[in-house]
């Protein structure tokens, strides 16, 4: 649990003290988000870059990180989701866009045993991602909200919720 106040305090620090000022999709983004696996309802975290060549398409790694929690009372299971992700936005608003997600994907799935703290099962598979998912224009930040699902031996769906921040905002190179 200590680690999910953890994470959230970081979130927050984040979303409060951020000096960052974003116009568009363009340029390099991070992002942070909670995260809800939604076969086990495991609690996790989210991470991911992006670049946006343009105000409509954008791509990146992502990392999803979900420390060992209890899937019964005898197993506890932990996942690690490391995606490359391509998102189309279409603007309905100047603040409002929705985007399908497409990508690739490898998970790593850890079982063991509560009462003996070892562990009994590991699967590394990949797959292919297919999603959606909502953003909002905060001025300094986008607020999103994304489903993703995953496609493979290992399926699964997320729901993750979180913010992000332009770091490096490409600049139009202006005529002599």
């Amino acid at each position: 649990m200590k680690t999910y106040f953890a994470i959230a305090k970081l979130w927050l620090v984040l979303l409060l003290f951020s000096e960052v000022n974003v116009y568009a999709q363009q340029g390099w983004m991070l992002g942070i988000a909670p995260s809800l696996e939604m076969n086990e309802q495991l609690l996790g975290i989210n991470g991911r870059i992006y670049y946006g060549p343009n105000d409509h398409f954008c791509f990146g790694p992502e990392v999803t990180f979900f420390p060992y929690q209890e899937i019964n009372e005898e197993y506890e299971l932990s996942l690690t989701e490391l995606n490359l992700n391509t998102h189309y936005i279409f603007e309905l608003t100047h603040k409002l866009g929705i985007y399908p997600l497409a990508g690739l994907n490898y998970s790593i799935e850890k079982e063991r045993l509560i009462n003996q703290n070892t562990q009994t099962k590991e699967e590394n598979e990949f797959g292919l991602n297919y999603g959606f998912g909502a953003h909002y224009n905060l001025k300094k930040l986008f607020a999103f909200i994304e489903f993703k699902g995953v496609a493979g031996k290992l399926n699964d769906e997320f729901i993750s919720a979180g913010v992000i921040f332009s770091i490096f905002r490409k600049t139009q190179k202006q005529p002599h």
